[in-house]
């Protein structure tokens, strides 16, 4: 399907964004662009589509909408890529509020050129932001590393969390002194490809090993964070903001350690075969982490990184949990 399809249908979705009237996302125009990068025919699109709609509501008038056409007016003055780089130094310390939604619409709205969906993403990132202090510690860490040291050291061993969903409990886990006191020497490894490696590793590993509802939104917003690179001038420090956000999650899903993988039922279907099975799934985060499955491990040689192999488990994995 041409991008312009997608456009469309993507545009005919602007006057009745439902973001956040009701405390949830907006997961609409993600799936739909989902479903349009792996390949799904725009009858499929029609069809999710008027499923949906009739499950929202409409969006209530307030900081979000004044924002998403603040920054619909800044792109139509001076285009995508400079509000880009102007906005996304400041607005990335924000990326773990919202359930990382903000990150992965505004990837979506630039990978597919659609200005609407990168005006919304970028209104999401300014009005759910969450400034907190850099790692401070002098030495460096391979993500894994990182998350072992959470788990086993005592720091945070009475620590309590009591706010049941994702976009809570990240935001009660980020200002929780406990934690801000256990992560500031966790600096993530340096060099920013290196470090987003090991970032993509270790968050697919630990959805293998968890089937994490949190944890399927750390791979989906890496994939985010990586299509957004050519926007971003500092990429190490985005990282490390990145990274204590990647934390955060961890902490809030119990600091699982050691990772041991589920297992799974058969050999791994092939990547044809899973596209079709999220075509025809009626789950939206089933839908999206497929596709950046799909995505990523395209990008990686399998005889250099582990990352395809494991990412292929990923998608074979949720798209199983879907049918039982």
């Amino acid at each position: 399907m041409p991008n312009d399809a997608l456009l469309l249908r993507l545009n005919a979705l602007r006057d009745a964004d439902p973001s956040y009237s009701n405390g949830n996302s907006n997961h609409l125009p993600m799936v739909l662009a989902a479903l349009h990068a792996l390949g799904a025919e725009p009858s499929r699109l029609d069809v999710f589509a008027k499923t949906q709609r009739s499950l929202i509501r409409p969006l209530a008038s307030g900081e979000f909408a004044s924002r998403w056409a603040d920054f619909e007016a800044q792109i139509a003055t001076d285009g995508r890529d400079a509000v880009l780089r102007r906005e996304l130094p400041r607005l990335l310390e924000g990326v773990v509020t919202a359930a990382f939604h903000g990150l992965i619409r505004l990837a979506y709205g630039v990978r597919f050129g659609a200005d609407a969906e990168v005006a919304a993403g970028l209104a999401v990132l300014s009005v759910f932001r969450r400034e907190v202090a850099l790692p401070s510690g002098a030495g460096s860490t391979g993500a894994a590393e990182g998350l072992r040291s959470l788990s086993q050291g005592t720091a945070l061993a009475t620590a309590k969390f009591e706010r049941p969903m994702i976009m809570g409990r990240l935001l009660e886990v980020l200002v929780h002194p406990t934690f801000l006191a256990a992560v500031p020497p966790l600096r993530i490894e340096k060099g920013a490809d290196r470090a987003w490696h090991s970032l993509a590793v270790t968050a697919a590993r630990l959805y293998r090993a968890t089937g994490d509802f949190t944890a399927l939104h750390l791979i989906t917003s890496l994939h985010a964070l990586r299509v957004l690179w050519p926007w971003i001038d500092a990429p190490e420090e985005v990282l490390q903001r990145y990274w204590l956000s990647f934390c955060a999650a961890y902490v809030a899903i119990g600091r699982p350690w050691p990772m041991a993988f589920r297992p799974l039922t058969g050999p791994l279907p092939t990547w044809e075969a899973l596209r079709a099975a999220a075509i025809d799934c009626n789950d939206d985060h089933v839908i999206k982490l497929v596709d950046s499955c799909d995505a990523l491990a395209q990008t990686f040689d399998a005889d250099t990184s582990e990352l395809p192999t494991l990412l292929h488990a990923c998608a074979a994995q949720v798209l199983q949990a879907d049918t039982h």
